[in-house]
């Protein structure tokens, strides 16, 4: 490997290194909680040859994510430098290659050629550096891709993930070490740093319809590939392609955002109506244009919303909440909801609301998304309105059908007024 790629797998376990004692500890009391077997081939010295029996891949249906996941684990139970136990004795594994691996024993004696042992499997840390689209339209299928092979990677049990963003967090801090770091040599250099067993990087190319996909994992021990996964497939069906990109929504463009469903709505026999569109004159701060939304409350019993809602499918599991600047006519008391499906069912929906004060002058609102609760009307009568099935009542970030935003009539006065919306994005504390 090249100086640089050195260089850059050591900044990873470094950063690794500065998010200090609660990673090292886990690893630590993790070892030994998956085991495979082997068949000594030889003995010599004080190494073990062996044989392995590594589980096999197995297809899966739908997204090819839980077979990429499955390389990965199975690729990766055993790496070189590792230290581990066979039959509850330690070991360090000095070498693989294929299904045959060379374990450096205290005591060799002990092992006789033909013998079956147990190796003890232990959990590693594992950084995961964000995937490249080299071709292709859809940017944000890297991220995308990235978040799902995340989630299954934790899901399996079999690695603690490192938080991408403290990767970023010391990465300014560690430069002026690595000029030192490099002159020694690798084996030095992991034991004094090593935290992070494995990364995980690759690269994602699209030609009609399908996408190449092409991961390797480094054993930071080593510096070098262990394995590689590469597949061509369509990567996800339609609906399960969503913007997992950040969202900052000014309305300063000369076209609207075709995703926001702008109009009007009356209830004819109350009176009620909503009127949404883009307000050319009014924006917070510098900005020359807001959302607006025009609307009238009755004393009805039956309830209103005057809402816009943004139909884009988006995955949210990177953000902490929604951040939107917002005014109205006169205070009122305001309201988001979250519209999330089920993956088995997309047509199964659950809506999730937070509501928020509205000043008579612009004010930057924050609605935290593990704040929000479930909308109990949704569940009986909302859902049907809607062309959608309750669902099961699960906050899932990852499968966003819609955002909407707006005044609902049960928690404000009789009235006629507006309110006005700019600055909407995303954050992360």
């Amino acid at each position: 490997m090249k100086p640089a790629g050195i260089i850059f797998f050591m900044i990873i376990s470094l950063l690794c290194l500065s998010c200090a004692g609660s990673h090292q500890s886990q690893k630590e009391d993790s070892t030994g909680f998956l085991s495979i077997t082997g068949t000594i081939q030889e003995v010599k010295n004080n190494d073990l040859i062996v044989s392995l029996n590594l589980p096999e891949i197995k297809p899966t249906k739908g997204s090819p994510i839980g077979e990429i996941t499955q390389q990965i684990v199975i690729k990766s139970l055993l790496l070189e430098g590792m230290k581990t136990e066979v039959n509850g004795k330690p070991v360090i594994i000095r070498e693989l290659r294929g299904n045959t691996a060379r374990i450096e024993t205290e005591n060799a004696a002990e092992h006789q050629k033909g013998k079956s042992i147990n190796i003890s499997v232990p959990k590693k840390t594992l950084a995961v550096v964000d995937f490249e689209v080299i071709k292709g339209s859809e940017r944000e299928v890297g991220r995308v891709t990235l978040e799902g092979l995340t989630s299954a990677l934790i899901d399996s049990g079999q690695f603690t993930i490192l938080e991408r963003s403290k990767l970023k967090a010391v990465m300014n801090e560690l430069e002026l070490s690595l000029s030192g770091l490099a002159k020694e040599s690798p084996d030095k250099v992991s034991g004094k740093l090593l935290i992070a067993d494995l990364i995980l990087t690759g690269t994602l190319s699209e030609s009609m319809g399908e996408w190449d996909i092409n991961l390797r994992l480094v054993n930071v021990r080593t510096g070098q590939a262990v394995s590689a996964v590469t597949m061509k497939t369509a990567l996800f069906k339609p609906s399960e392609l969503r913007d997992a990109g950040p969202w900052n929504e000014g309305f300063e463009s000369a076209a609207t955002d075709p995703s926001w469903k702008l109009g009007f709505k009356k209830r004819n026999q109350t009176g009620e109506y909503a009127r949404s569109g883009i307000d050319r004159r009014a924006g917070t701060d510098d900005s020359k244009k807001s959302l607006r939304i025009d609307f009238k409350f009755t004393n009805s019993d039956l309830p209103f919303y005057a809402f816009v809602e943004n139909s884009k499918k988006r995955n949210l599991t990177l953000y902490n909440g929604v951040e939107l600047s917002i005014k109205g006519s006169e205070k009122l008391y305001g309201q988001v909801n979250l519209l999330t499906s089920n993956p088995e069912d997309v047509n199964k929906i659950d809506n999730w609301f937070g509501t928020f004060e509205i000043d008579t002058k612009w004010e930057k609102c924050r609605i935290p998304f593990d704040r929000m609760v479930l909308a109990r009307q949704w569940i009986k009568q909302g859902a049907a309105r809607y062309g959608a099935l309750p669902g099961d009542q699960v906050l899932r970030l990852h499968r966003v059908e819609a955002l909407e935003i707006g005044v609902f009539s049960p928690n404000n006065p009789t009235t006629e007024g507006t309110i006005w919306i700019d600055n909407i994005r995303f954050y992360r504390d």
